[in-house]
């Protein structure tokens, strides 16, 4: 979940973390396009950043013996992923066996005989099984593709911030306050409606998937949502694919963003979002990664699949500046936290991202990398997964090995002793998947074991409301003898580019993706 904001100053307790200082070609979105080419990026021990500057400049007060590391690479603000369905992120990409056809709504494809034993009942076992452990895998996925806040965790039960990436929903930055409210149920009584515009009369943001498909009569959902007045600077649409040029304009007025998806869209009902349209309505797009059965596995491969789409589809109208501001700015304005993230700002929090330099243009280079080009990612400051080198440097905790892929090793910081449930190694997350795997209640039982009781266990539910046992508890029957699949691997490898390949795509809108991994 989120990096905790309690980390205090105490100097003599070498657990504690120091500033850090991280040096780098800054690419700092402060205004978009600003960048430093030989920057120094400085964060206190508070996880706030003190100062960007030139690396020749003198430092701010309060760094001398603050660690230091030398990137050599650029460094971006932390990705912000607007959407996605993280209990469901162990399962790998779906293809419905009997199914060519592009669907034109959401309410279609969870009625596909495959769905419930492919898709709901798997991700319901695992969950079941053990909470903490998916938990620890899907977003070690999300962080190794650089996200440091990630939509898409509301079912998660008891909350906590603390690990590993922030909880959009529930990250309150210290406070103990909540400012973003979601729902992926279709709103439709008038107290589900005035439950919505009472969250963002008193500020909150509100994300809401929202006319989902490409059924032209999915529009009576954004007018139920215009009519009740819930249209509002901090309203956030989640695909919005069956809108065109006329909502987009007077959803304009209202205020608000978009959060774009195009892997899951084109995946799923051969066509997205149309994003030129909302663009030239004034609308504020960001970007999503969705689900790993229909989606890209991180924010920075939905980079690469924004981009493919505008330059195969769109005459290259999006330029990278314009993708990248859909990853980092642009998702903390839409939320309202631009005094918080997606900057490299004085007086936001230090999550960053440092990725290998390809002696491209700034943006250009974040849209191209892939996993093995990502060198450190922090969150407050504090190094979450990198190369061993530069994890060392920045005073990771208690930094350990992991293979991302057959040719891929980082470091990561999976445990603290400061901080509760961050006490699984990498090793111990995958075995006890793997026993989640082939005996759901085994691996029930030695997770409560381990966590000192049933009562102590972390909770996890799909949050798509089909899936959610506490809407639906038959759900639930039999689950011991579900057939769950090897988990989904880490990165966008031959695997998946072997289900992407195995699909009827309409249009061909997914040819060339590959190109980005080196295939």
């Amino acid at each position: 979940m989120a990096a905790q904001e309690h980390r205090d100053p105490a100097p003599k307790d070498p657990l504690l973390p120091q500033p850090l200082i991280v040096t780098g070609h800054l690419v700092t979105f402060d205004p978009p396009g600003t960048e430093i080419a030989d920057g120094a990026l400085y964060i206190d021990n508070g996880g706030i950043i003190k100062a960007v500057q030139r690396r020749a400049d003198p430092p701010p007060p309060g760094f001398a013996g603050a660690a230091q590391v030398d990137t050599g690479g650029l460094v971006y603000p932390g990705l912000i992923d607007l959407h996605n369905h993280i209990a469901y992120n162990c399962l790998p990409l779906w293809i419905a066996p009997d199914h060519s056809a592009p669907w034109t709504s959401r309410d279609q494809w969870p009625r596909d005989p495959d769905y419930k034993p492919s898709i709901s009942l798997p991700a319901n076992a695992l969950c079941q099984a053990d909470a903490k452990a998916v938990l620890k895998y899907v977003e070690t996925k999300a962080v190794l593709g650089g996200v440091t806040a990630i939509q898409g965790s509301a079912k998660v039960g008891p909350v906590f911030e603390g690990w590993m990436v922030r909880n959009v929903e529930d990250e309150t930055f210290g406070t103990g306050k909540k400012t973003v409210n979601q729902s992926v149920l279709r709103l439709s009584s008038s107290a589900q409606y005035t439950a919505a515009k009472h969250d963002l009369d008193d500020g909150h943001a509100f994300v809401y998937h929202l006319c989902e498909g490409t059924d032209p009569k999915l529009i009576a959902d954004y007018n139920g949502i215009r009519d009740h007045d819930v249209l509002a600077p901090k309203f956030l649409g989640i695909h919005s694919t069956a809108l065109h040029a006329a909502q987009f304009t007077e959803w304009h007025t209202r205020g608000g963003s978009i959060v774009w998806s195009p892997f899951s869209n084109i995946w799923l009902y051969g066509a997205t979002t149309d994003v030129l349209a909302a663009r030239a309505a004034g609308m504020r797009i960001c970007l999503g990664a969705d689900w790993s059965p229909s989606g890209s596995k991180n924010l920075l491969g939905e980079l690469k699949v924004a981009d493919l789409y505008s330059r195969t589809q769109l005459g290259g109208a999006l330029s990278p500046q314009d993708l990248c501001a859909m990853a980092t700015c642009d998702p903390a304005d839409a939320l309202g936290w631009q005094d918080k993230l997606g900057r490299l700002r004085p007086g936001l929090h230090g999550d960053f991202v440092a990725v290998r330099a390809r002696g491209e243009d700034a943006c250009r280079t974040l849209i191209d990398s892939t996993e093995a080009d990502v060198l450190l990612v922090a969150i407050n400051g504090y190094p979450m997964y990198g190369t061993d080198g530069l994890m060392r440097a920045a005073n990771a905790v208690t930094p350990e090995p992991i293979a991302v892929s057959p040719s891929l090793a980082r470091t990561i910081n999976l445990r603290d002793p400061r901080i509760p449930d961050a006490d699984m190694s990498w090793p111990e997350i995958v075995q006890s998947l793997e026993v989640a795997r082939t005996n759901p209640g085994a691996a029930r039982t030695a997770a409560a074991t381990r966590e000192g009781g049933e009562d102590q266990l972390i909770g996890l539910r799909p949050d798509k409301p089909w899936d959610d046992p506490a809407l639906n508890p038959r759900l639930l029957d039999g689950i011991a003898a579900v057939s769950i699949p090897e988990l989904d691997t880490l990165t966008h490898d031959a695997s998946y580019f072997a289900r992407v390949a195995r699909a009827t795509i309409p249009g061909g809108k997914l040819d060339g993706l590959r190109g980005y991994y080196g295939g």
